[in-house]
């Protein structure tokens, strides 16, 4: 997965490239106040080939709800995937029979006009990504989660290569094992959290 930012103010436009038949994890890292940030205006009909399918978490049932291209009705299955809530800082998955590149286009939540961005993250497993377009460590980009013993708390970040989750775990004196997670722009991934957390961002445009 590769992306580049272009930005002209808080404007932005994040171009995500999804492998052909293969699953990525990708989240919506720019804000777009004319049109809900939902699959149908996200994603859409015109850049998803039919066959692709998309993964959307959901927390309160644990597991995912499928969401399918197909060639009838309005295109999908089940009809109701293009009003699907997609939020800022929200992951989920997309897999392409073909390789495809999706641009989020919108504004870039610049601290000195939107103010400090927090996403609060629950206990178990959610699945997330930066509301702002950045990458780097999870300590860069703010996300600074405690120590917590029993369970322990950990990120799962998808691996596209293996096509399985890479589990990195926070351990005592500010570590991580096996290493300190880097977060690639416009990428989901899980948090595995003991407790409640309050991911803070402060990112200003420079």
């Amino acid at each position: 997965m590769a992306q580049t930012v272009y930005s002209a103010n808080t404007v932005g436009s994040v171009p995500v490239v999804v492998g052909a038949n293969s699953w990525v994890a990708i989240c919506n890292p720019l804000t777009n106040t004319s049109t809900p940030n939902t699959i149908g205006n996200l994603i859409g009909t015109t850049n998803l080939p039919v066959t692709s399918r998309i993964l959307k978490w959901n927390y309160a049932s644990v597991r995912f709800d499928f969401y399918v291209r197909v060639l009838f009705g309005n295109g999908w299955s089940p009809s109701t995937a293009p009003a699907a809530t997609i939020t800022l800082g929200e992951g989920f998955f997309v897999k392409s029979p073909v390789q495809i590149t999706n641009k989020f286009i919108g504004d870039v939540l610049d601290a000195r006009d939107y103010g400090i961005q927090t996403n609060n993250l629950r206990s178990g497993f959610e699945f997330v990504g930066s509301k702002q377009p950045l990458a780097g460590t999870v300590y860069s980009l703010g996300l600074n989660l405690p120590l917590t013993f029993s369970p322990q708390n950990q990120l799962l970040k998808w691996n596209v290569v293996t096509q399985r989750y890479d589990i990195y775990t926070r351990v005592d004196l500010g570590m991580w094992r096996p290493s300190v997670p880097t977060i690639n722009v416009g990428e989901g991934f899980f948090t595995k959290l003991g407790f409640p957390y309050t991911w803070v961002q402060n990112f200003t445009v420079q």
